[in-house]
């Protein structure tokens, strides 16, 4: 279905979003989660921080959930990240959209957005759009677009590899940089 023919509140039912630049509001961490469902209990709220990955660091602010963003505590660029996440888990949209999901995260922070984006994906589409290759490499297809974005080629990592093309030299232009195989 054309998405154009849904209407907003319809399409934020169907797909959760966790958008590279998470924009959280200047309200509490409870209600920045919230978003995605106000009626969610507190319960529901923590299980979600649990999955995020960002329960430990919310039980270590001075006001916990109730922490107000920005004007209490400022979250790291991998902690904002993981907020958004919490928010999409209580969503428990049947669509993923993850656009860009770890582009600002520290290494540090990386593995445990991994793990928490692991929890996000169970049972859902999930669409990634990401140019760190890494993410994709595991997605069961693949759409690989030309630089003006159309599309090029679909298929799975190895397919598409194999094929060369534009998602090859991205790979063969990642390997040279980084000095490894990553075929």
């Amino acid at each position: 279905m054309d998405i154009r023919e849904l209407s907003a509140a319809t399409l934020y039912k169907t797909g959760a979003f966790v958008l590279q630049d998470p924009q959280l509001l200047r309200i509490s961490l409870r209600d920045n989660i919230r978003l995605a469902r106000p009626d969610a209990t507190d319960e529901q709220v923590c299980a979600a921080a649990q999955k995020a990955q960002i329960w430990q660091v919310i039980e270590e602010l001075p006001h916990g959930l109730d922490t107000v963003f920005g004007a209490e505590t400022h979250l790291s660029g991998g902690q904002a990240q993981r907020i958004a996440i919490a928010r999409a888990l209580l969503a428990d949209s049947p669509v993923l959209i993850l656009d860009e999901a770890t582009a600002f995260a520290a290494p540090e922070s990386e593995a445990q957005i991994q793990a928490a984006l692991n929890e996000l994906v169970v049972g859902r589409t999930v669409l990634v759009i990401a140019q760190k290759l890494d993410t994709i490499r595991q997605a069961n297809k693949i759409v690989a677009l030309n630089h003006q974005g159309q599309v090029e080629d679909i298929g799975t990592h190895a397919e598409l590899y194999s094929r060369g093309g534009t998602y090859q030299r991205f790979w063969d232009e990642r390997a040279k940089a980084t000095g490894s195989q990553l075929t």
